[in-house]
């Protein structure tokens, strides 16, 4: 790997925490539940296609 590859893999991983956080940061306290950054990436892949979908359908 290079400097920048591995600059960007952090970038990437550090942005993905920022954002796993922020959607934890959604969740109540006294839940058992917390997103993970599977969860997270998951979710913005399924909103990602629903949009292109809702996109593809209006004129």
């Amino acid at each position: 790997m290079t400097k920048l590859e591995l600059t960007l893999n952090d970038f990437y991983f550090e942005t993905l925490n920022d954002i796993v956080r922020q959607f934890n940061e959604l969740v109540p306290d006294h839940s058992p539940y917390s997103y993970s950054g599977q969860d997270v990436i998951e979710l913005l892949l399924l909103r990602e296609h629903v949009n292109n979908e809702i996109k593809t359908i209006r004129p």
